[in-house]
């Protein structure tokens, strides 16, 4: 296992030229693999979605480029284009999604796959809602991206156990 490191930093000068810079850094233990990848995003799906990375509940349910939900420990996704955004949706099995606008040289960072978005108790009285038109959406499975209105270049990177 491996120690990852990462290191964020953010500089300005102020119009009245006082420099402020900050450098954060964390170190990320335990990591046994890793995916970076550059990909170019299409302006429209093709089929079901452009989907980038996929996790999976168990070791056994792994397939090429996918990652075991509990053991992702960090998910960056960079728009790599100067120009254009692209559109990051996190979609979960029940086919429910976030959707991120990614501008152009910005990044996305997560430290995991969890991503408690709402319960329906969050919206309604207990027993009221139709579980067939509303789920909670708590972990997602699939990351899926499309570019707004020209192609864009997308970096990720995953660390997992």
């Amino acid at each position: 296992m491996a120690d990852l490191k990462i290191t964020l930093q953010e500089s300005i000068t102020l119009p009245n030229r006082n420099v402020e810079t900050l450098h954060n850094t964390a170190i990320i233990s335990g990591v046994n693999q890793i995916l970076r990848r550059t990909d170019t995003i299409a302006t429209d799906f093709s089929g079901s979605g452009i989907e980038i990375l996929k996790f999976v509940d168990s070791e056994e349910q792994q397939t090429a480029g996918s990652f075991v939900k509990t053991d992702v420990k960090y998910l960056r996704i960079t728009n790599l284009d100067t120009t254009n955004s692209a559109l990051i949706y996190l979609v979960d099995t029940n086919e429910e999604f976030v959707i991120f606008k990614l501008e152009a040289k910005k990044s996305l960072m997560f430290g995991n796959v969890d991503f408690n978005a709402s319960q329906n108790g969050d919206y309604v009285v207990e027993g009221v809602w139709d579980p067939d038109y509303y789920s909670d959406f708590v972990y997602y499975d699939t990351i899926k991206a499309k570019a707004e209105n020209s192609p864009v270049l997308l970096e990720y990177f995953v660390a997992s156990a």
